[in-house]
Parts: structure tokens; C-alpha cells; sequence
């Protein structure tokens, strides 16, 4: 007996043994939810092994650096009885009152305000509004905007941390600097908001935990209503849904048993499997109706449905984890996770779908006969009516000219191979929050405001930075990078030279005198192996200014190592901005090797199953489509890769071989048994199927527009269009290259 056969026997026979299983396995996973983390930082979307990690690994822990918040605070309204400017001593005051308090913070290492301004001039903070005009307008026009607004309607509190990259650690200091905001008494009219790294980072982790919630909550909606529309009955819509519901609890929980984090990517994992598990309970309950109307019993129908089934299935499943496992070639950690949870997933779907269908439905079948007395026999909206006419003249049109879809398909990738050459990526965590938001808008009206309030530091490693030679390179470095300002978007820039230079007036050729002018600076390390360059400025702009602006400071580095410092001095950017630029490059290599790869596992475990050139080509050609057609879809739409979708094409190429794969196998299975139009019914019995679990499917990932997060957005587009397009790549290509192959052998007439 067939093995396959034998284990459906199995499955059905001891059916409530397998459900009590499955129950066991559903109760231990919802322990695991509770374990669930989220994860929002720059740090855990980088491989460790990264030399730029080790760089940023030593400014965090030597110069307790690292990472930022911007407080701004703004007078927004003008109603009256408040303040219209922040020079009003009353701002002034709440601004040095927040200052203390932070700094009363283990985690603060520096905080800069104007409040400072004050004090250092005045030695105390001003008594009326004339006294604080008077300060300001001492400074340099280009040193007063850097504090204040042009309009003097905004300012700034740089609030410079230390902490661990972890998600708890961000939540504490992000409530923490809140409370201390809300403690503060600001005057009416005032408005403060917290941005910069940790306010985004924290922004960003609170809409992936609603995200969560809402895009599972809609994709399940979606799913439940195609299914009440093809199976006509709340009940019958049932029996594929309870597999698909404990695979995704099951997933879930064993997310949070493994320590798995939903970050950017995996937080889409709920409601994607929601749309890819059910693929799986609709095969096999399509397939048990079909059988039990053709006359054969509850559980030979069920046996049947299982084995036959199964055979395709497993085929889906093998080559959809092929496709997701290529993301484990990934240096990137996010993938990784991803890649983990959707294997998972998958698995734990497709296992309930075999073993936990056969139970539910011979139960509702036996539940409804002693309700009326006898069997009815089903009917469901997808092998009737419209559907089934529109499927079956598919299947007549392909048979009879396959050629002319074939010639239909070649204009559809041509257009799509334009869009290809439009494609982008875009990396920068501040890109990936929505609009409106209010830390990003504080940001924009800082960027706007004070030409930009991104940091980007370089790293000096040396024996000894307090070498005369050493410090005066680091102030020729300085000055060279400033006077390319207008291309390089700096505006300030702070180092252990311009503290010599300030104390001393020029920098001095004693060492001593050197280490007593930098000592407590926070700008060396305690051995003085290291020191920093800090360079404030815009370096934001589009991703190809973006580039541009990085690549000229690893030019610059490497350029001054060799002519500005003795032999033995090495130069390195670094920071969270640089980081950015880093994860840009490791993702678009990412891109091209996980999809290769992707696709190189799914063809060969293809060629391995079927063994046949010819079916293994009427197969995956859809798969190439499919993933070609979304490549063109991104560029036409403005969607660029990001981090999280770096494996996308690698996840369409997995998922959109399953639909070739189901009609190929209905095609043989039609042949062995000597039908004469094994084209027309494959397409009309697997058509609507597929046509449901591509709904189903899209469904699941469309329903990531109800999250907040632009790249989640992104997720769920492309992957729902490059489900469509899997779709109606295998209805239009597979039937017709199966049909030009073996139409003559199998008594059809097609050309």
C-alpha cells in the first residue's frame, strides 16, 4: 500500500487520538504567548561578526555613548494667558528644571539646552524676557539657531545616553524621560515631545505590539468571510479555520518557548499565517466534498482527501520551506527570525490541516446526521455556479489555443520588467514610522528648524591619542570635513582639539598638558587607546544622498589615515547614522543571495519530487513569473526594500510554486487514470481551490494595511500582489505548457 495511503488510514482511524494531541500542543503554546518580546532597535537588524558592530560595540562601552533622544520643546498655539516665544524666562526655567532631572538619571551622561547658555554666561538663569533676548543676541547668528528657532518658537534638549539593547531598558528610560517631561511645569502654549533615537525606537516598538493585534484581527475577518462565501454554511466555514486557529496559536507560542522577538518582520507572522495556513485546511476540504459527491463514504472521503491531498501538499509545504529556509544564508538576524517563524508555521499548519481536519469534519457530518436524520451532501459555492462555469471555460480555452496565453503572459513581463529597473531600497528606522506620528513630526520641525540634528561619529583608535602630532591631525580632519559643508551636510562638529584649543588657544606639543586639557571630556577612552569626532549635522534626504554623504566619510577616513595622522592611527565612522548606511549595503546584498538561493532550493526539491523535466518546468515557471511580475510591481508602485523585505522574493518563489505544483499533480493524477481532458479538469477541480486559498492568502497579508508601520504596509502589498500574480501565472502557464507537452498523448487536440 501506497505510505502516503496508509498514514491517511492511520490519521482517520485514530483521528480523536491525534485531535487530544493537538489540544495538548494548543495549551502548552498558550503559555508561550505570554513570553512573546517585541523588538525595536537598530542593533539586533546587524550580524554581530560585523567589523562596524566592534565599532559601535566601543563607543557604547567606552565612551558611554551611543544613542540620543531630542526633547523639543515648542510653542504651538497662541491662546491667550500664555507664552508666544521660548526666550520667555518661564520656558526658560522648565527647560533647566527637565535638564536636572534627567540628569539625576543613571543612563544620562550629558544633556545640552539653551538653559546652559544662561548659565555659563549669566551664572543663573535670566530674570525677565529682555535680559534673555540680551544673551541670545550676544551669540553668533550661526551658534544662537543652533539653539533656538528662527522664529523662536522652538528649541531643543540634546539628552545623550547610555543603555543596554534591550527592549525593557528602552521602554524604562523612554517612560522615564516622559515622567520627568510631565513633571516639569511648562508654560501654556508650550508643547514637548520626546524624538530622536529612543523616542522612534519606542514609538516604532508600540506600533509593532498593535500592529500585531489589529493585523491579525482583520486578516482573520477576511478569511472568515471568504470562507462563509464559499462553503455557504458558519459551520462547514468552520472545518478548515479550527486547523488554521491552532496553528497560529501553536506558532505563536513556540515563538515565545524559542525566545523568538517580533521585530519589523516577524511581526507580521500572525496574520501571514493566517492567510498561508488555510491554503492548506481548503485543499483538504475541497477534496473530501468532491469525494463525498461522487458517492464514496464519510471516512473513504476523508482517507482519500488526506492521501491525495497530502501528496500535493506536502510537495507545497517542502518547496514553500525551501523558499523560506534560503533566508537562513541571511547575515541578517531578522531574517533569521523570520525565516524560523514561517518554518514553523507552516509546518504546524500544514500537520493540523491533515490531522486535525479529518476530525472535525467527520464530526460535523456525524453531528448533522443525527440532527436530520441523514447525510447531506455538501455543497459549496466554488464547484458550482459562476465559479465552476468560469473555470471550466478556462480549461476549454487553454486546451484549445495554449499558445495565446502563453503569448498573453510574455506582454504582462515585459511591462513588469520595466518596473524591475525602478526598484530602491530604504534602511533608516526613521523612514519606517508613519507620518502624523508625533515624534517624527518633531523631528522634521527640528530638522527644518536647526539644519538637521543627526550624529554621526568617527572612531580613533591609536597608542595613544594624546600624541601632539595625533590631536592636531584630528583638527586638520575636522576643519577639512567642515569646509566641504554644503556637500556633507555638517554643521557642528566636537573633539579632544577643540578642547585643547579652547583651554589653550593652540595645541601644545606636552603630552601632560594635552591629558590635564581632555581629562573628563567623555571623549576617551580610559586608556587612551581611543577617542572620538563628533560631527552633528543633515545627513538625511533622500537614500541616494544618503549614500552619497556616507561614502564620503569612508572615503575621507581612509584619505586622512594616510595623510593627516603618524603611521599606526586607524579612522572608522560609526554610530547609529552610519549603521544605517552599513544595514543598507548588507541588505541589498541580502536580497540577491537570498532570492538565488531561494529559488535554486525550490527548483532542485521540485526536479527531486517529480523527476520529469518537462512537469518540473510547467511547475516553477509560474514561481519565476510570480516573483518576476512583484520585482516590476515594486518598482511601478515606489516600494523599496527594506530590511524586512529583503527575503520577499525568496517567500513568493516558495509560495507561488504551491499553485503550479496542485494543478500539475491534479494533471497527472488525471492522466494515470485515463481521462481524455485532463486540462479542462484540473483547472475546473484544482481552479476554484486555488482560487479560494489565493484569496484566503492575500486576504491574510492585506490585512497588514491596518497596521501603522509603512514597512508593514509595504509587507503585506507586496506579498498579496505576488500571490495574485502566482495565481494567475499557474492558471495561465501551467495548463498551457502541460497542454503543448502531453495535449496530443492524452487525446486532446491543442496545438
Amino acid at each position: 500500500m501506497d505510505p502516503l495511503r496508509a498514514t491517511a488510514r492511520i490519521i482517520v482511524r485514530y483521528r480523536i487520538a491525534f485531535a487530544l494531541v493537538a489540544v495538548f500542543l494548543l495549551v502548552l503554546s498558550l503559555y508561550g504567548i505570554q513570553n512573546l518580546r517585541f523588538e525595536s532597535g537598530l542593533r539586533g537588524m546587524l550580524p554581530e561578526n560585523h567589523p562596524a558592530i566592534d565599532d559601535y560595540t566601543a563607543l557604547q562601552n567606552e565612551f558611554q555613548g551611543g544613542d540620543s533622544t531630542l526633547i523639543m520643546v515648542k510653542v504651538s498655539s497662541i491662546e491667550p494667558g500664555g507664552v508666544y516665544d521660548v526666550r520667555d524666562p518661564g520656558v526658560i526655567g522648565a527647560i533647566y528644571d527637565l535638564e536636572q532631572r534627567l540628569r539625576k538619571r543613571a543612563y544620562v551622561t550629558d544633556t545640552a539646552s539653551i538653559a546652559d547658555v544662561y548659565i555659563q554666561v549669566l551664572g543663573r538663569l535670566p530674570n525677565n524676557e529682555e535680559e534673555a533676548r540680551f544673551v541670545l543676541d550676544m551669540l553668533p547668528q550661526e551658534e544662537r539657531y543652533r539653539l533656538v528657532s528662527r522664529d523662536y518658537t522652538t528649541t531643543i534638549i540634546a539628552v545623550t545616553i547610555n543603555r543596554e539593547e534591550n527592549t525593557k531598558t528602552l521602554v524604562r528610560i523612554h517612560d522615564d524621560i516622559e515622567k520627568d517631561i510631565e513633571s516639569v511645569n511648562f508654560p501654556q502654549n508650550v508643547e514637548v515631545i520626546q524624538t530622536g533615537n529612543v523616542g522612534i525606537s519606542y514609538r516604532i516598538l508600540e506600533l509593532l505590539q498593535s500592529d500585531l493585534n489589529s493585523t491579525m484581527a482583520i486578516a482573520l475577518i477576511l478569511v472568515l468571510a471568504l470562507l462563509l462565501y464559499f462553503y455557504r454554511s458558519p459551520v462547514k466555514a468552520a472545518i478548515p479555520l479550527i486547523p488554521l486557529l491552532f496553528g497560529v496559536t501553536m506558532t505563536l507560542g513556540f515563538m515565545g518557548i524559542m525566545g523568538i522577538p517580533l521585530d519589523l518582520a516577524t511581526t507580521t507572522v500572525g496574520a501571514m499565517m493566517i492567510g498561508m495556513g488555510i491554503d492548506y485546511g481548503i485543499h483538504v476540504t475541497n477534496r473530501y466534498y468532491e469525494e463525498r459527491r461522487r458517492g464514496r463514504s464519510v471516512e473513504e472521503s476523508a482517507e482519500e482527501a488526506v492521501a491525495e491531498t497530502g501528496k500535493a501538499l506536502l510537495g507545497a509545504a517542502l518547496t514553500t520551506i525551501a523558499g523560506f529556509a534560503a533566508m537562513y544564508l541571511s547575515s541578517i538576524p531578522m531574517l533569521h527570525h523570520l525565516a524560523t517563524a514561517l518554518i514553523l508555521g507552516l509546518s504546524l499548519s500544514a500537520l493540523n490541516a491533515v490531522v486535525i481536519t479529518p476530525a472535525v469534519i467527520i464530526l460535523e457530518e456525524d453531528v448533522m446526521k443525527r440532527l436530520r436524520g441523514h447525510h447531506v451532501l455538501p455543497e459549496v459555492r466554488s464547484s458550482s455556479g459562476l465559479v465552476a462555469k468560469v473555470f471550466h471555460g478556462l480549461g476549454e480555452a487553454i486546451r484549445r489555443k495554449p499558445s495565446v496565453f502563453l503569448t498573453a503572459v510574455l506582454l504582462i513581463t515585459i511591462l513588469f520588467g520595466y518596473g524591475v529597473t525602478r526598484v530602491t531600497t530604504e534602511v533608516r528606522l526613521e523612514k519606517m514610522v508613519p507620518e502624523g506620528v508625533p515624534e517624527i513630526e518633531a523631528l522634521i520641525d527640528i530638522t527644518n528648524n536647526f539644519g538637521g540634528q543627526s550624529e554621526l561619529y568617527v572612531l580613533l583608535k591609536a597608542d595613544d591619542v594624546r600624541n601632539p602630532a595625533i590631536v592636531r591631525g584630528i583638527y586638520r580632519f575636522e576643519n577639512e570635513i567642515k569646509a566641504d559643508s554644503d556637500y556633507n551636510g555638517v554643521i557642528d562638529s566636537e573633539s579632544i582639539a577643540d578642547v585643547v584649543r579652547d583651554k589653550y588657544g593652540y595645541i601644545p606639543n606636552d603630552r601632560e598638558e594635552i591629558s590635564e586639557a581632555i581629562k573628563n571630556t567623555g571623549l576617551v577612552s580610559g586608556d587612551y587607546s581611543m577617542t572620538l569626532i563628533k560631527f552633528k549635522g543633515d545627513f538625511g534626504g533622500s537614500m541616494d544622498d544618503f549614500r552619497r554623504i556616507m561614502r564620503y566619510f569612508e572615503e575621507e577616513t581612509t584619505r586622512a589615515e594616510d595623510t593627516e595622522f603618524p603611521p599606526g592611527v586607524e579612522l572608522s565612522p560609526t554610530g547609529d547614522t552610519y549603521l544605517n548606511y552599513v544595514l543598507d549595503g548588507i541588505t541589498s546584498v541580502e536580497i540577491n543571495r537570498v532570492s538565488t538561493y531561494g529559488t535554486l532550493f525550490v527548483v532542485l526539491i521540485v526536479l527531486l519530487l517529480f523527476r520529469r523535466p518537462k512537469v518540473s518546468v510547467a511547475m516553477i515557471t509560474p514561481m519565476f513569473l510570480g516573483a518576476l511580475w512583484t520585482l516590476g510591481f515594486m518598482g511601478l508602485a515606489g516600494i523599496p526594500f527594506t530590511q524586512s523585505l529583503a527575503g520577499v522574493i525568496s517567500m513568493i518563489v516558495g509560495l507561488g510554486v504551491d499553485y503550479g505544483m496542485h494543478l500539475t499533480h491534479r494533471f497527472l493524477e488525471e492522466v494515470k487514470e485515463g481521462n481524455p481532458r485532463p486540462i479542462v479538469t484540473s483547472v475546473e477541480s484544482v481552479g476554484p481551490g486555488i482560487l479560494a486559498g489565493a484569496l484566503t492568502t492575500a486576504g491574510g497579508f492585506l490585512a497588514l494595511l491596518a497596521g501603522e508601520l509603512p514597512t508593514i504596509h509595504d509587507f503585506g502589498k507586496t506579498l498579496a500582489f505576488g500571490i495574485f500574480a502566482s495565481m494567475f501565472a499557474a492558471y495561465l502557464v501551467t495548463p498551457a505548457l502541460l497542454q503543448i507537452f502531453y495535449g496530443r498523448n492524452t487525446g486532446g487536440d491543442g496545438e
